[in-house]
């Protein structure tokens, strides 16, 4: 499965205006942050995904107190791969983590964040 190109889905991810930043991810202070989604999937798990670089690093949270796992794309629009998982983009709302050995798990994109904070 290819992904759909990130950059029309990365102009909501700018960080937050509101000035309160002990609601946002520690990773926005990292220099290459582009932003950060949030994903609800169908078996209760929630993900915290945060862009990187040029939009083809991602970091993935499946637990605010886990560590990020990290997947690369060669180029906009392709499948990101990592350590035991390779991670799809599509519609700009919709991520798939594909793990050898289990089925696909297609997540929705959501505002509320992973540990349950807007």
């Amino acid at each position: 499965m290819a992904g759909l190109a990130l950059a029309p889905g990365l102009l909501g991810c700018s960080p937050s205006s509101n000035g309160d930043d002990s609601a946002v991810s520690g990773d926005r202070r990292l220099p290459d942050f582009i932003g950060e989604h949030f994903y609800a999937c169908p078996d209760g798990s929630r993900l915290d995904v945060d862009f990187l670089g040029d939009g083809l690093t991602l970091d993935i949270k499946t637990n605010p107190k886990a560590a990020p796992v990290r997947v690369t794309s060669p180029a906009s629009g392709q499948t990101y791969v990592g350590h035991n998982l390779n991670v799809t983009i599509s519609g700009g709302d919709r991520i798939t983590l594909l793990r050898p050995g289990s089925p696909p798990l297609a997540c929705k994109r959501t505002q509320v964040r992973s540990d349950g904070a807007s």
